[in-house]
C-alpha cells in the first residue's frame, strides 16, 4: 500500500465518521438525545467536513499529483497527522462545549495546518516543470484556503466573546464558505481534473480551459457579494454581484463546451464508474452556478437566504453532489480506493442515491416553504437519507480494508 493510498483510506474512514454524525443530527430533530446539543453538534459535523473529510482528501490528492520523493513523504506525513489531530480534536470539542477554549485551539491549529501544507506544496509547486498547467489552478485554491481563515478567525472572536452581530456574524460564515466552497474546494478540483486529461488536450481545449479559469478568477471575489445582498450593501455591490453571476454562467457554458468536445477522451481515459461519477459532479457543479445565479435576482434573494431547507440544500449539493462525488471518482480513476467487490459497488451506488434522496427532500421542503405548505414526514425521509449515505459508506470503507482490496495495484474496477 503506497502512501497516498494508506491515506485515502483514512480520509474515506473519516467520511464514514462524518456521515454517522448526519444520522445523529437527524435522529436528535425526531427523538430526544439528551447528551448532545443540536447546535454544538452541528458545529463538530461542520467543521469535521471540511477539515476531516474535503481538505483531508484534496490534501491527498494534490500529494499524488506532486509525486514527493521519501523524505518529502515524510514533511507531508506530519501534516496529515496534524491535520487529523485537528479534526478530531473538533469533532470531540465541539458536541460538548461548542465554541470554547479547546475547540478553539483545535479549529485554529487546523487554519495553521492548512498554512504549514500551503507553505510546503507552493515550494514543490514552483519547482515542478510538469505541473506547469495546473499551477494556476493549485496558487488559487491554496491562496483561497488562506484567506478563508479570516471568516473563521472572526467567526471564533464573536462567539468566544459572546458579541451578538448578526451581520458580522453571518458575514463570517459566508466569506468562510465562498472562499472554501468557490476558492480551495473548487480550483483544487478543477486542477487535479484537469490534471487527468491535459497529455490529450488540443491547443482548442487548452484556450477554453484557460479561459474558464480566468473567468472563475475574476469573479472569484465579486461573486462573495451575492451572499452578502440580504443585507443593506452599496449598489456597485449588488451590481458587481449580479455580473459575477453572469460571468459564471458564461464560464460554465465554456467548461459544458469543453466536456463536449473531449468527450471521447474521456471514454478512453476514466473507468465507467469514474465517468458516471464525474457526470453527476457536473450535474451538481452546474446546478450550483445557476442557483447563484438566480441569488443576484433581488425577488428571489430573500428565498435563497431567508429559508433554511434551501441553504441546507444548497450546502450539500456543491459539498456531498460535487466536490464529495468528484474526489471518490479522483480517488477510484487514480487507484487510491477501489472497489474490489460488488458489496463495495452496490455500497458506493447506496451513497449515491441517499445523496439524491437528502437533496431532493430539502429542496421540496424548501419550495413548500415558499408556498406556505406543509410537507409531510419531511425528517423522516432525511433521517432515512442519512441512514443511507452512512450505510453506503460504511459497505464502501469496509470492503476498502478487505483481502480483496491489498490485491492493489492489479485490482480491477467494477465497471457493471
Amino acid at each position: 500500500m503506497t502512501f497516498t493510498q494508506l491515506w485515502a483510506k483514512r480520509a474515506f474512514f473519516n467520511f464514514t465518521l462524518l456521515a454517522l454524525a448526519g444520522v445523529l443530527l437527524r435522529y436528535k430533530i425526531l427523538f430526544p438525545l439528551p447528551l448532545v446539543d443540536q447546535k454544538h453538534l452541528l458545529h463538530a459535523h461542520s467543521h469535521f467536513a471540511f477539515a476531516g473529510w474535503v481538505s483531508l482528501a484534496l490534501f491527498i490528492g494534490i500529494i499524488h499529483l506532486l509525486k514527493p520523493n521519501e523524505q518529502q513523504q515524510k514533511q507531508f506525513n506530519k501534516i496529515l497527522w496534524a491535520q487529523q489531530i485537528s479534526s478530531y480534536g473538533m469533532l470531540c470539542t465541539f458536541p460538548f462545549m461548542g465554541y470554547a477554549a479547546p475547540s478553539i485551539f483545535f479549529s485554529t491549529l487546523s487554519i495553521l495546518v492548512s498554512f504549514w501544507f500551503a507553505m510546503v506544496a507552493w515550494k514543490m509547486i514552483s519547482s515542478n516543470a510538469q505541473l506547469s498547467f495546473e499551477k494556476k489552478w493549485l496558487y488559487t485554491a491554496l491562496i483561497s484556503n488562506i484567506i478563508s481563515a479570516a471568516g473563521t478567525f472572526t467567526l471564533a472572536y464573536l462567539m468566544a466573546n459572546k458579541i451578538i452581530n448578526q451581520d458580522l456574524y453571518f458575514g463570517s460564515v459566508y466569506f468562510y464558505l465562498h472562499f472554501q466552497y468557490n476558492g480551495w474546494f473548487l480550483f483544487s478540483i478543477f486542477a487535479l481534473f484537469f490534471s487527468q486529461m491535459k497529455e490529450r488536450m488540443l491547443p482548442q481545449h487548452i484556450r477554453l480551459t484557460n479561459l474558464f479559469f480566468y473567468l472563475l478568477l475574476l469573479t472569484l471575489i465579486p461573486a462573495w457579494f451575492l451572499s452578502m445582498l440580504w443585507m443593506r450593501v452599496p449598489g456597485w455591490m449588488s451590481t458587481s454581484g449580479a455580473i459575477a453571476a453572469v460571468m459564471q454562467v458564461i464560464a460554465l457554458s465554456i467548461f459544458i463546451r469543453l466536456l463536449i468536445l473531449m468527450r471521447q477522451q474521456f471514454r478512453l481515459v476514466f473507468h465507467p464508474p469514474v465517468h458516471l461519477l464525474w457526470l453527476i459532479a457536473v450535474v451538481a457543479f452546474s446546478l450550483k452556478i445557476i442557483m447563484q445565479g438566480f441569488s443576484a435576482i433581488p425577488a428571489l434573494n430573500q428565498y435563497a437566504f431567508g429559508i433554511r431547507p434551501i441553504i441546507i440544500g444548497f450546502l450539500h449539493l456543491v459539498l456531498l453532489g460535487f466536490v464529495s462525488i468528484f474526489i471518490i471518482g479522483y480517488l477510484l480513476q487514480n487507484r487510491l480506493v477501489y472497489l474490489p467487490t460488488k458489496l463495495s459497488f452496490g455500497g458506493l451506488w447506496l451513497f449515491v442515491v441517499a445523496m439524491f434522496l437528502n437533496e431532493l427532500v430539502l429542496m421540496s421542503q424548501g419550495l413548500a416553504a415558499i408556498f406556505y405548505k406543509p410537507f409531510p414526514f419531511n425528517n423522516e425521509l432525511l433521517l432515512v437519507a442519512a441512514c443511507g449515505m452512512f450505510t453506503g459508506l460504511l459497505l464502501f470503507y469496509r470492503e476498502q480494508t478487505s483481502k480483496y482490496a491489498s490485491l492493489q495495484p492489479g485490482t480491477q474496477v467494477i465497471s457493471s
